[in-house]
């Protein structure tokens, strides 16, 4: 009887492993191919420039936003600065300060791109003192030539006092300070608006006076600083994970290919970023930081799994393919998943925030790419690492503990610790602050809040507010809209954030009063239509270029504010939109309210602040979907969100009990946090499944997938919030808080994701984690699992 032959069968490779493989086996080509893409991308950050646009931080279909382009274009007023003459003895009434604020002036009206009408100041050409000489109104500059004695400058001053839509405005009201306001076309750069006005004061440094400068150039110079602070700290970041890969792994290799993987993630990001025409700017700038943060974590992760293998398999390339083949899936969900997060806030109708999700989009995604070739390429043409670390240590402890606390009583401990820490946020969430001046966050020492600060001590109206009335050609001289205008800035006045108002009714109510000093009200725009028109014509000047437009069509009503903290501002502009409900503009006068920069502030508060926080909830929804479809289960895209969502509330509760706002700069660290927590439940969630179906018990998949998976993720938090706190010094306040939230949103969510996450899944059992039938802990009920 012949004997058969029983032939052994073969498991087909899956196509990862065929993937692997073939990396493997084409190293070199791939190690080049890599490169000549690198070479390629490099070549395209000779494109990158850096624009610290303000507007780009602006939702730009914001109503208010809208009606401040509209306001400017037609006005001015994006480009304002104000100058403070400030003598260090006495006030400003005398001629030695005098003649410094008409050299000033002068000097100010030859600056490029300066708007000569809107030039305001004791000696502007554009501000004029009307008087009436024999019935006959004459027009002249308020100061032509700088007084000598004591009685011309008591006239020039009483001239100033006498007019309301002068008096507090050119000199301060405590005749301290001597104020000099530009304006430049939007054609003009920040730098350059800068570096003009501030060259004023340079031939009077030998003099007893000093000078302030405030403005929107001031804080744009501002954001370029810290953004340079913020590339200073790139290194350091850098140098902060390598030691930290270094302690972690103990090898060289274990630290140069993590930050390989950083570095490339960081030139291939830059080199898109270059290719679609995507700026640098006070946001993005902070973009290689989180790259070389998460793509360091990310190679981590594979570095762990790869040291595993290295050490079951004792050899270089057969642990190469294994750790690709099975952690190459898990990296591209958790990275696929991150870079749509970022990328969904492209949508957010915001530039510099649609730019920085880009670009974190292309580098997170390079990373991704980096780590499924070159990497695993390069580790086939290297030897293996001559040792890997023990398992042991503070670390091991740590695992060990949370094992303990996930396995015993089912989680017991774990969900009411959990419980009391919502508990404990949901009660900080109550204290949460939504608005605040922008000032917080510019540095006590900077030049543009010191200045401020002492400008503000003389002329505390630094903020403005626009209105602009639009009608037909000539409807500007009307009684009704003059009237209308008035009414409108007496209503303004009434609330304690106003300072003062100004506008075209101003004027025509200073010309009526010199026409007709012995009125029973002079100071009024009067009810004959005849008169007024006769009154503009009289007195027409370079003043009324100001506050309407040559066709008189339009005309601008302005505002300065005492503060721009938009829980007071938001109120004004309410009550402003209200009287506008009850009393109408004339027919076919439209009223536009708001422009200016506390309307602004407020569109981004009420936009981007809210807007952002729902872009977490669009994050977390892609997040879901992104999930569902990788785990192939519904609920496996719920427990990869649970320990997201969780973060998302103790970081309300956390902003609460720190006093730490909730604007655009916190909800940005509530989206980011959200996008980079996904990870960490993804791949504790894939090690967990790959554990449990190689081991005979709930007790053992836990503790065998802490010890790895989880023993990664916790590196990979450490590195991501170490990368960030090196902000928590900066004396920027903003770059603070990036430092302080994301090391706290980064410990939360792992946490969430090594504690909370795993006892949900041991108490749910789902399918995809044990499949149809499993052994229970003990204790537990018996049962399917569920889907």
């Amino acid at each position: 009887m012949r004997a058969r032959t029983v032939k052994k069968r073969v498991s087909p490779m899956s196509v990862g492993e065929r993937y692997a493989r073939f990396l493997v086996g084409h190293a070199w080509a791939i190690v080049i191919a890599v490169m000549v893409a690198t070479a390629g991308l490099v070549a395209g950050l000779g494109r990158l420039h850096a624009e610290f646009d303000l507007e780009a931080s602006l939702p730009a279909n914001h109503p208010f936003v809208r009606i401040d382009h509209q306001i400017r274009r037609d006005f001015g007023g994006r480009n304002t600065m104000i100058v403070a003459i400030v003598p260090r003895e006495g006030d400003v009434w005398r001629p030695e300060v005098l003649e410094v604020v008409q050299d000033v002036t002068l000097a100010a009206l030859q600056l490029p791109d300066v708007i000569v009408p809107n030039v305001v100041s004791l000696a502007a050409p554009s501000v004029r003192h009307v008087e009436e000489v024999d019935g006959v109104l004459t027009v002249d500059y308020l100061m032509r030539d700088v007084p000598r004695t004591s009685e011309a400058i008591a006239l020039l001053r009483a001239r100033v006092e006498d007019d309301p839509q002068l008096r507090g405005l050119l000199v301060t009201p405590d005749n301290r300070a001597a104020l000099v306001i530009l304006d430049f076309w939007e054609s003009a750069s920040h730098e350059a608006i800068f570096t003009g006005t501030t060259a004023l004061a340079a031939p009077y440094h030998d003099r007893p006076i000093d000078f302030y400068f405030a403005g929107e150039p001031v804080v744009a110079m501002n954001e370029r600083e810290q953004s340079r602070e913020v590339a200073w700290h790139i290194p350091l970041t850098f140098l902060v994970i390598a030691v930290m890969l270094i302690l972690s792994f103990r090898s060289l290799q274990g630290m140069l290919l993590p930050m390989l993987t950083a570095i490339l993630s960081v030139v291939w990001a830059l080199g898109f970023m270059g290719y679609s025409g995507i700026v640098i700017d006070s946001w993005n700038v902070a973009v290689p930081i989180l790259l070389i943060a998460v793509a360091a974590a990310h190679s981590a992760q594979m570095l762990k799994r790869y040291g595993e293998e290295v050490v079951r398999l004792r050899d270089n390339r057969a642990a190469v393919v294994v750790s690709t083949a099975t952690m190459g899936p898990v990296m591209i969900a958790a990275g696929m998943t991150a870079a749509l997060g970022f990328a969904s806030l492209a949508v957010f109708g915001v530039r510099s925030i649609a730019n920085f999700g880009l670009s974190c989009a292309y580098g997170i995604g390079s990373a991704v790419v980096l780590e499924m070739t070159f990497i695993p390429a390069l580790r086939a043409l290297l030897p293996a690492p001559p040792r890997v670390p023990a398992e042991g240590g503070p670390t091991a402890r740590l695992l060990s503990a949370l094992g303990e606390a996930i396995l015993r009583a089912r989680g017991r401990r774990v969900l009411i610790g959990t419980g009391v820490a919502l508990v404990a946020a949901a009660l900080g969430a109550l204290f949460i602050r939504t608005y605040g001046s922008t000032r917080e966050y510019l540095p006590r020492n900077s030049l543009a809040r010191r200045h401020l600060e002492e400008i503000e001590k003389h002329f505390p109206g630094t903020v403005t507010f626009t209105v602009l009335y639009e009608g037909e050609p000539g409807s500007v001289r009307t009684v009704g809209l003059l009237q209308h205008q008035a009414a409108f800035q007496a209503e303004l006045e009434r609330d304690p954030l106003v300072l003062r108002t100004a506008s075209l009714a101003d004027l025509v109510k200073s010309l009526h009063k010199i026409f007709n000093p012995e009125d029973r009200d002079p100071y009024r725009v009067p009810d004959d239509q005849p008169l007024v028109a006769q009154l503009m014509y009289l007195g027409e000047s370079p003043a009324f270029e100001r506050f309407t437009d040559r066709a008189l069509s339009k005309a601008l009503l302005l505002a300065y504010l005492r503060d721009d903290d938009s829980a007071r501002v938001g109120p004004l502009v309410r009550r402003a939109q209200a009287w506008l409900a009850a009393h109408p503009a004339p027919p076919g006068v439209h009223v536009l309210v708001a422009g200016g920069v506390g309307p602004t502030i407020l569109a981004v508060n009420e936009h981007t602040t809210y807007g952002k926080l729902l872009n977490t909830l669009v994050v977390l929804g892609v997040i879901y979907v992104v999930s569902s479809i990788v785990l192939r289960s519904p609920l496996g895209g719920l427990f990869v969100v649970s320990p997201i969502a969780l973060t998302v509330v103790m970081l309300f509760g956390f902003l609460g009990w720190t006093g730490i706002r909730l604007d655009m700069g916190s909800a940005s660290v509530i989206a980011m946090a959200a996008g980079i927590g996904a990870d960490y439940a993804i791949y504790f969630l894939y090690r967990l499944r790959e554990e449990r179906a190689r081991l005979a018990s709930d007790e053992a998949a836990v503790e065998a997938a802490l010890h790895t998976s989880g023993r990664a993720i916790l590196f990979v938090a450490a590195s991501i919030g170490a990368g960030f706190a090196v902000m928590a010094f900066s004396r920027y306040p903003g770059m603070r808080l990036f430092g302080i939230l994301m090391p706290f949103a980064m410990a939360t969510s792992c946490l969430a994701a090594l504690s909370i996450m795993p006892v949900l899944v041991l108490r749910s059992r789902p399918a995809f984690v044990f499949g149809t039938t499993s052994t229970p802990l003990p204790g537990a009920a018996p049962g399917r699992a569920v889907g």
